[in-house]
């Protein structure tokens, strides 16, 4: 196989890889993608350590790794700040809340966090696509209360924003909440 095929095929499994991690921070996910994580970083060491003749593919080599290794830094931090109890999702689960909470309809420090954390992952999502982001935080969270509030009056019930990414758009989408009992 050439360079140029490894680095294209490369590059899309670090692409799927990030969709797993972002699954499972969102919650889809119940274990986070280690195994692979190692496995992905083997390969661009080993496709570092090649003989490249051509400058634009160590270039993008070296973006690949430069990449790999800030969003590796990016996901240790967010494990580590979830071990320590200090995301926000881990504050959402209305069993540790209270069952005040789970009724509470204003928007609570906890979704703050979390609108924050989303803008935080939108700006991510659009500069990975090379999309410009066109809207700053505080528009970004007064545009997610709003809808959150619409969204929620005509569910009847709370509901979690998430970042999606479809053939280079960047959407921010909606879920229902799951309820527990």
């Amino acid at each position: 196989m050439e360079l140029i095929e490894q680095i294209t095929m490369l590059e899309g499994v670090l692409q799927r890889h990030i969709r797993k991690w972002e699954m499972y921070f969102s919650g889809v996910e119940r274990l986070p993608p280690q195994d692979e994580r190692k496995r992905i970083n083997r390969r661009i060491r080993l496709l570092a350590e090649q003989t490249v003749n051509r400058r634009a593919e160590q270039f993008r080599i070296e973006q690949l790794q430069h990449r790999f290794m800030t969003y590796s830094q990016n996901w240790e931090r967010m494990l580590r700040e979830r071990e320590e109890g200090r995301s926000a999702q881990s504050h959402t689960d209305h069993e540790l809340r209270g069952p005040e909470a789970a009724n509470d309809t204003a928007t609570s420090s906890v979704d703050k966090a979390e609108e924050s954390s989303l803008f935080d992952r939108y700006r991510t999502a659009k500069s990975e696509c090379g999309l410009e982001i066109g809207v700053d935080r505080k528009t970004f969270d007064q545009q997610i209360a709003e809808q959150r509030k619409k969204i929620e009056e005509r569910l009847g019930r709370k509901v979690k924003f998430d970042v999606q990414i479809d053939n280079d758009k960047v959407r921010v989408v909606a879920r229902k909440e799951k309820k527990k009992g």
